[in-house]
């Protein structure tokens, strides 16, 4: 009688445990929502091209399969629970994925990547070391403007290897503005100043490390309501170096514009100078109580300013 009790007692236990492997093969056939990196709400990823995101599939029955509705934008392929897309035209797109009776729409933005540079300030002395800065990111057609009004830069830009050299050629500022291929910009800000104070009147070069003077200024003559004389000798006549300028400077503020005009008695005497005859754009560098600093493309004036 025993043996047909234990019997009875094994017959469901064997028939539950035959049913088990068919009821599990059933729920993975009938899977579950379609799960990204363990993420059920992830639907958009944006990347920038020649790059690859790798993103873990789970759910559905746990086989995979995707398509993606514009290749010319991105690539993929699917290996085992892998999703491997590659970026290759900036643009949008989007992949659907497949697995069992699930599907998953994921949208895919290939996106210019963002654009930095290593410095947004450079300070350099005119002829002197070349300063070398990176430019990485902002697309194929990222392009370089430059805001040089005295051309006391010379820049060059490799665009391949994001390489910038700049060298100073004289004393002044420059706004580098690196924009992207879609529109975003990066400004560098170029401050150019040589060595050394100028105390008394004359004019003086900015084209090399350190301030020296263009000439030896061993007179100024001022008359009101026409302008400044620089001369190079106690005696006016036998001088070959003299600076006329004209009009005198009234009121001057810090940071303003001004145009002055530059004549000369033997212009070739300042031959190998920053100096030329005519119209000169000076900048307002500082004013103080007798005089006024003027900064010139090359050079600088130190000129006593009419009240």
């Amino acid at each position: 009688m025993r043996r047909v009790h234990v019997l009875y007692l094994l017959n469901p236990l064997l028939l539950f445990a035959a049913l088990l492997p068919s009821c599990e093969k059933e729920a993975r056939e009938q899977g579950s929502e379609i799960l990204i990196n363990g993420e059920a709400d992830l639907s958009e990823v944006s990347f920038s091209k020649q790059t690859t995101r790798i993103l873990l599939l789970q759910g559905g029955n746990g086989k995979y399969t995707a398509n993606i509705a514009d290749s010319r934008i991105a690539r993929l392929s699917v290996s085992h629970d892998t999703l491997r897309i590659t970026g290759a035209l900036e643009g949008d797109t989007y992949a659907t994925i497949l697995s069992g009776d699930f599907k998953k729409r994921l949208d895919i933005h290939i996106v210019v990547p963002e654009l930095s540079v290593s410095q947004d300030e450079v300070y350099l002395f005119p002829r002197d070391e070349s300063k070398f800065l990176n430019v990485s990111g902002g697309g194929d057609e990222t392009a370089l403007r430059i805001d040089d009004p005295d051309q006391i830069l010379q820049v060059k830009w490799n665009g391949r290897t994001g390489i910038m050299e700049i060298n100073a050629l004289a004393e002044g500022d420059a706004t580098l503005t690196v924009v992207a291929q879609d529109g975003k910009t990066r400004d560098i800000r170029v401050f150019v100043r040589c060595k050394g104070r100028i105390d008394d009147v004359g004019v003086y070069s900015t084209t090399s490390r350190s301030i020296y003077p263009v000439m030896s200024t061993i007179m100024s003559v001022m008359r009101p309501g026409v302008g400044v004389w620089l001369i190079n000798n106690v005696n006016p006549y036998s001088s070959r170096r003299i600076l006329k300028i004209t009009p005198p400077v009234k009121n001057p503020k810090v940071g303003e514009m001004l145009t002055l005009n530059f004549s000369m008695r033997y212009p070739d005497e300042f031959a190998n100078t920053s100096l030329s005859e005519g119209a000169q754009r000076l900048y307002v560098e500082a004013v103080r109580p007798a005089h006024v600093l003027l900064r010139g493309r090359g050079f600088k004036l130190l000129l006593p300013r009419e009240r």
